[in-house]
């Protein structure tokens, strides 16, 4: 991938070393890892609190989230923006799935099964269901949601450290930690789910 016209981007490999140095680092310095999960004792009152939340409160915050937004997700569900089948079966839809679904492409079973769906009748079962089907199933996967970012924090709060470390003076400074962190991400997403990044 090109960065021309940015500033340095680390590559994939260069974040999932820095993520793993980081965490090492807090691992050993209880002043760091004070700093970063319990907050600042003193300075500037914008960067007092935590750099990221606890796990126990970021699962209580997006369950939150999900309850707070039910509605929100209702409506937009029910109502659409585009037509998701026909948006499913643009050549470009296909191809983000085929890596994940390349049998399914390949033996026509996505087209085929795609070809099957009646969105009004989809839509008619999201309503008669309402909003509280999916905050109720967030809800119910508490325990899962604060296990997955209980595993989960480490690696994000030294993405955090990481990136908050990269210069940002100028727009191409800013533009470059903005890559920066999403290859962060894919770096800890790879070594998560056990691929090379």
């Amino acid at each position: 991938m090109s960065d021309s016209g940015l500033g340095f981007v680390p590559s994939v490999a260069d974040m999932a070393a820095a993520i793993e140095g980081v965490k090492a680092q807090i691992e050993v310095d209880e002043e760091l890892r004070h700093e970063l999960t319990e907050g600042h004792t003193s300075g500037n009152p914008m960067t007092l609190g935590p750099r990221l939340p606890s796990p126990a409160k970021w699962a209580e915050l997006q369950i939150k989230g999900a309850k707070d937004n039910a509605n929100k997700w209702l409506e937009n569900t029910i109502h659409p923006k585009r037509n998701f089948r026909e948006e499913a079966l643009k050549p470009d839809s296909i191809a983000r799935f085929k890596d994940s679904m390349e049998r399914a492409i390949r033996e026509g079973r996505w087209e085929g099964g795609m070809a099957l769906v009646d969105e009004n009748e989809t839509i008619a079962t999201i309503t008669k269901r309402g909003a509280s089907v999916y905050a109720n199933g967030v809800e119910d996967r508490a325990a899962k949601i604060l296990r997955r970012v209980t595993d989960l924090h480490a690696d994000r709060l030294a993405l955090c450290v990481t990136v908050d470390a990269l210069p940002s003076a100028t727009e191409a400074d800013r533009e470059a930690k903005m890559i920066a962190n999403l290859r962060g991400l894919k770096a800890i997403g790879a070594r998560r789910r056990g691929y090379g990044g």
